[in-house]
């Protein structure tokens, strides 16, 4: 007897996008199509075998574009835990505010040689950057983190996963004193992330991770390893878990959860994490889910 194959859903998603403007990449072929959310179709029913292939397709004509297993529900999942700089914030937080107090563009180039995985020891290419900005303010970071930007559709991606029982925790290569502000601004949970050295208010250019990290710099082993002990506490396996990020130092989170979410994400991130948004804002992963636009409006954000 042939083994039946699984059926996933395909969710696509644009600006203005409905089942009856599917783009003509597809015009040939049938589908089961429905409008979820805004912007946001569901094809039910695909083999699992022709999944992909549709998601290329889709994102090959500008549009976002994931496979899941059929009538995945956001219910399934007890934790999101998410990356800070460049997925929930619109910035990394270390190079706006080393270049505002006026530390240069140094700093910039080492995160983005380490974000695109040019670097692979994140912990030392850290180090470095905080001996650059040795004497930095104290206040500087939390001054910014008074007003940090968020990407689009962060808010409501936190109030509906809460919404719906789940957990919200930022795990970040950060510090204190960018991502407790931005946990409390966004209604998470909690935070994880290293610690900077201060001396009479500023910087000693010393950077520490975390306790439940064992004091190691949060790299992208401490990233999973953070995430696990979250699992644990909640007594959960990693299958109920969400992530999502940008950088190389996310992908092993990304590649441990139940569903790892790619989020604007740099090029060789993309190429190895299935599941992304690279068009749409945050709120978008939730028309991933079937019960997701159900969730955002429970929070009190309408479509």
């Amino acid at each position: 007897m042939e083994k039946q194959e699984n059926l996933c859903d395909v969710i696509i998603q644009g600006e203005g996008l409905t089942a009856a403007s599917l783009p003509s990449v597809v015009a040939n072929r049938r589908f089961v199509a429905r409008d979820t959310a805004r912007g946001a179709v569901r094809l039910t029913g695909i083999p699992e075998s022709d999944a992909m292939n549709l998601v290329g397709l889709f994102q090959s004509s500008g549009l976002d574009a994931v496979a899941v297993p059929k009538g995945l529900r956001l219910t399934d999942f007890r934790l999101f835990a998410s990356d800070l700089d460049s997925t929930l914030a619109s910035v990394e937080t270390l190079d706006t505010v080393a270049k505002e107090s006026g530390y240069g563009d140094s700093v910039a180039k080492i995160t983005e040689a380490a974000m695109r995985g040019e670097i692979r020891d994140y912990a030392q290419s850290l180090e470095e950057r905080i001996r650059a900005i040795k004497g930095c303010p104290q206040r500087n970071f939390i001054r910014f983190s008074e007003t940090m930007p968020f990407n689009p559709g962060a808010e409501k991606l936190v109030a509906a996963c809460r919404a719906a029982g789940l957990e919200f925790h930022i795990v970040t290569g950060g510090f204190d004193e960018s991502a407790g502000p931005a946990a409390r601004r966004l209604g998470a949970d909690g935070f994880h992330c290293n610690k900077l050295e201060v001396k009479d208010g500023l910087l000693t250019g010393r950077v520490y991770g975390p306790d439940e990290n064992g004091g190691k710099i949060v790299d992208s082993d401490g990233k999973k390893r953070i995430v696990e002990g979250l699992c644990g506490k909640l007594g959960i396996g990693l299958g109920q878990a969400i992530t999502a990020g940008d950088g190389w130092n996310d992908v092993k989170m990304l590649a441990a959860a139940g569903l790892g979410a790619a989020y604007h994400a740099k090029p060789r991130v993309r190429a190895i994490v299935p599941h992304q948004v690279n068009v749409l804002g945050l709120d978008s992963i939730l028309n991933w889910f079937e019960d997701g636009p159900e969730w955002a409006a429970k929070a009190g954000f309408a479509d």
